[in-house]
């Protein structure tokens, strides 16, 4: 699991999110048949379902800020030196570990539309097809 920026975790939740919105109206507006409706869902939906992915495999630790300082002191009347070296990390921490089992759901929900879909391009007749 890795630690992801708080600019990566908003731009992959709008992808991931925008993605399930864009499943639910159009399945709610119609149900998709015709296969050239299936090409354009599933190319649509695959980048929310990888964004999905990355946000599930991602820990509780969101980042806000990596601060690194060196300061180097030396001293006047002698030849020694010290060097320091901080880091500071600054997390947003995500208290509740159901977060990463919404994502879970959210990519495998988007990935069984997904292939649905790929397999809708496979059937043998259309809806239209079938109409005459």
């Amino acid at each position: 699991m890795s630690d992801i920026s708080l600019a990566e975790f908003i731009v992959y939740g709008c992808i991931a999110y925008s993605s399930m919105l864009m499943l639910i109206i159009s399945v709610v507006k119609e149900i998709p048949t015709t296969k050239s409706l299936a090409i354009a869902r599933s190319i649509f939906l695959m980048p929310g379902m990888v964004a999905a992915g990355i946000l599930a495999s991602s820990g509780v630790n969101i980042q806000v800020a990596n601060v690194a300082t060196s300061n180097l002191i030396r001293s006047i009347n002698t030849t020694q030196t010290w060097s320091e070296t901080t880091t500071q990390i600054n997390n947003i921490v995500l208290q509740s570990p159901v977060w990463q089992m919404f994502h879970i759901l959210i990519f495998l929900t988007l990935l069984v539309y997904v292939i649905t879909q790929i397999l809708n391009l496979f059937t043998k007749y259309d809806e239209a097809d079938r109409a005459t």
